[in-house]
């Protein structure tokens, strides 16, 4: 009897790791060189121009296994330079997804449904650099925003996310932070998106929200985008309300055109408004300019090119004005 109970939890060991080993596991990741260089007509310091060159990174494991019956469950780790690592975990089948992610950005089931303006210079795009606030010269621009503004949804660093599958083209989700025990301000996203076609002509739309983010945060952002041939088109409008005294609005649109496989060019605009305080004149804002051009070198590797002119205002007086270049070489593994 011994020698079959040993048989038998040999064998099960030996079951548990080929299902472990059955598993699909990948591992991607990738690298940035960035350099960039501005020059603005910023009066506190009288700086003229100024110029960076940094490196980033980020590599990520998955992980997922599917059942005979058509259950899924998957985890995934990313690493990323300067940022807190993201974890997730999910089970997937014909209902739709359940998952639970932990991090600090991306981490809600609004961001999902999130549709921006399109493009590497569009208002979305991928801008990383400082615009002065012209008093002084390391004061950056934080009453608004520089890019099209994302949902935040959560000051949690766990969320419980659920996902529908897609009804022809359509799909949404709903998700849920800030439930620690110590925390009695729990958190809410949502999310819906659809995409169709017409002829030659596809189109996106998508609209996304948050509440309860701080006692008096909440937001939504909807936008959307058409593609008729080599040439998109995309728009994306948020707002943001911070405080009882501050509220953020955010306008963007870019087109993108593709020239030929290889190379694509892009404009796109950002509009940014923030209310600063109570008063009727206490108002920042932030126009954001952006022509640039992407080439694909060899599959996972690119090299993009953007000029920003951008002009910043309080009260409808120009603080700080002038022109950013920023070029990148990306490397996807």
């Amino acid at each position: 009897m011994r020698k079959v109970l040993l048989a038998t939890t040999a064998l099960a060991t030996v079951a548990g790791f080929t299902a472990v080993a059955t598993a699909d596991v990948s591992v991607s990741g990738a690298v940035e060189w960035r350099y960039m260089s501005y020059s603005d007509d910023e009066t506190a310091t009288q700086r003229v121009s100024d110029t960076s060159l940094v490196s980033a990174n980020d590599i990520t494991i998955s992980l997922s296994q599917t059942t005979d019956s058509g259950l899924t469950f998957a985890a995934s780790q990313n690493w990323g330079d300067g940022a807190a690592a993201t974890a997730s975990s999910s089970i997937s089948g014909d209902f739709g997804t359940v998952a639970v992610v932990e991090g600090t950005t991306g981490i809600c089931a609004a961001a999902s449904y999130d549709v921006t303006s399109v493009g590497h210079a569009g208002g979305h795009g991928d801008f990383s650099g400082d615009m002065y606030d012209g008093t002084g010269g390391s004061t950056t621009v934080s009453s608004v925003d520089k890019n099209e503004a994302a949902i935040r949804c959560t000051d949690s660093t766990v969320t419980l996310n659920y996902h529908s599958p897609s009804f022809s083209g359509f799909s949404f989700g709903i998700g849920t932070g800030n439930l620690a025990l110590t925390d009695d301000n729990s958190s809410t996203s949502y999310g819906a998106k659809y995409s169709g076609s017409m002829g030659d002509v596809s189109y996106t739309i998508g609209v996304a929200g948050y509440d309860g983010v701080g006692s008096t945060e909440d937001g939504t952002h909807t936008g959307a985008t058409v593609s008729m041939g080599n040439i998109t088109a995309g728009i994306g409008r948020s707002v943001n309300t911070i405080s009882s005294s501050s509220k953020k609005e955010t306008l963007s649109y870019s087109v993108n055109y593709g020239v030929n496989d290889s190379m694509s060019l892009n404009i796109g605009r950002v509009d940014s408004t923030n209310k600063l305080g109570s008063g009727a004149s206490d108002d920042a804002e932030l126009t954001n300019t952006t022509v640039g051009v992407k080439y694909t070198i060899a599959p996972g590797l690119y090299f993009t090119f953007n000029n920003h002119n951008f002009d910043y205002k309080v009260n409808g007086a120009s603080k700080n004005s002038g022109s950013y270049i920023q070029s990148e070489v990306k490397m996807s593994f």
